[in-house]
Order: structure tokens, then sequence, then C-alpha cells
């Protein structure tokens, strides 16, 4: 460190500019708002046990689709991706992930992306606020 620092190595290190905020993408200047929405954090299950997940969704133009995310808490696991289905009452959708899925082995994790019709989205948990993923641990 000493020496890149000597070096001044670490003043190359450092961003020009502002990264953009990818977390909300915003296509009509219309209709800038992503949908909205809500969820009780899941934060315990059963290993080798499917697991429904709800969360209510709702936007003025029309939810276009809305995505569950998640993995085991690894870093050498991708995300896998369930489309949530309408279900029930008025915006509420849900996905079930498959018992193989939760392994007794990692605790896992999981988080939204919506759209609306307007193209809008955003992913949630939303980073600014809290972690970007939610943590469930497993009961062994």
């Amino acid at each position: 460190l000493k020496k890149l620092q000597k070096e001044k190595q670490t003043e190359k290190a450092k961003p020009k500019r502002k990264a953009p905020d990818i977390s909300t993408y915003r296509q009509d200047s219309a209709d800038a708002e992503a949908p909205a929405l809500k969820h009780k954090a899941i934060t315990s299950a059963k290993p080798n046990r499917p697991l429904t997940i709800t969360a209510e969704v709702s936007d003025p133009s029309g939810v276009k689709w809305v995505r569950l995310r998640f993995r085991y808490v690894t870093q050498f696991e991708d995300y896998k991706t369930l489309e949530m289905r309408p279900a029930g009452r008025k915006n509420r959708y849900t996905a079930t992930i498959p018992g193989k899925e939760i392994s007794p082995e990692w605790d896992f994790m999981y988080l939204f992306e919506v759209m609306d019709n307007k193209g809008n989205g955003k992913m949630y948990p939303y980073f600014e606020e809290q972690a970007p993923y939610i943590v469930v641990e497993l009961e062994r």
C-alpha cells in the first residue's frame, strides 16, 4: 500500500464521475415513477421445503412484470429468476421457490425486480434505504 501511495496509483483509481443510479430505470419521462411494492420480509424458512413469497405491486399505468431473484448466500452462485404471477386479490403477486432450491447448507437471499407498462422499473429492496436483498435464515 505504501508503494502504491508513493507512486500515486491510488489517485488513478478514483472514479472521474459519479456512477449512474441503476436501481431505478425510467423509460417514459411523462410517467417517471416506478411501481410501488409492499412486502413483509420472510426471515426464516425450513430447508428442502417450497417457499411462497408474495408482494403487493401497483402502478397507475399497470404492472408489466414482477420478478423474484434469489440465490444462496454465497458469491459462488448466480441469481435465479422466477416470474411472479397475479394471485388472489388485486395487485398481489406470488412465486414459489422449489424446495430443492432451499439447501440446508446455505441461508438464501432474495430481491424483486418490477416494471410498469410505461417502462419504469426498480429493484426492491432499494439499496439507498436498506440492504438490496432480504436474507432468509434456514431452520437447521
